[in-house]
């Protein structure tokens, strides 16, 4: 029984690899963001849509590949239908994008940050020692999400701060996630 467990956990941690690729996809974006603020509000819509669609398909590759060890895989699919879901509709309507850009990704940050937070969790139980900085991260997502939710009213800088400071702060996380894994990979045998 031990031994299939243990099998299960390593399978399932051996594709970190996609939570690194997902992670360097969202920081850079949120550095593309802060880099060219003049067209970034319409290249943001645009950009957004692409960087929501492409993670859904890792996460959702993820999911699919690891189903047979991942506890839980179910939630991981669905998020990545979401987001493949969110990122085609957001892509095929960037003029209405423009309009509830902030709406949809404040929604989209707090899904993310509670996602953040239970995959902190899944660390915790692992006896990973600094899950408690995931664990931050995720609650920082969350912040993040509610302030662009708060103020969409101050205007198109404001969403592109808060946006950028979010797709960091995110892929931050995913980024010490999947090292997090890749650590885990060698205490499991």
């Amino acid at each position: 029984m031990t031994s299939t467990i243990q099998k299960e956990i390593k399978e399932t941690i051996s594709y970190w690899w996609l939570f690194l690729l997902t992670g360097i996809l969202l920081t850079g974006t949120g550095i593309w963001i802060f880099a060219s603020p003049a067209e970034a509000y319409l290249s943001l819509s645009i950009l957004f849509a692409v960087g929501i669609f492409v993670t859904g398909v890792l996460e959702t590759l993820f999911a699919i590949t690891a189903r047979r060890s991942l506890t839980g895989w179910g939630w991981t699919l669905a998020s990545g239908i979401l987001d493949i879901v969110i990122g085609a509709y957001l892509m095929s309507y960037p003029l209405i994008t423009l309009e509830v850009l902030p709406f949809i990704l404040g929604f989209w940050l707090l899904f993310r940050g509670v996602a953040a937070i239970g995959f902190a969790f899944d660390m915790r139980s692992y006896r990973v020692a600094d899950w408690g900085m995931l664990l931050a991260l995720g609650l920082i997502i969350i912040f993040l999400g509610c302030m662009v939710l708060a103020v969409p009213a101050f205007g198109v800088l404001n969403i592109i701060v808060w946006t950028g400071l979010s797709f960091i702060a995110a892929g931050i996380f995913r980024i010490i996630l999947a090292f997090r894994l890749k650590k885990l990979s060698r205490y499991v045998q």
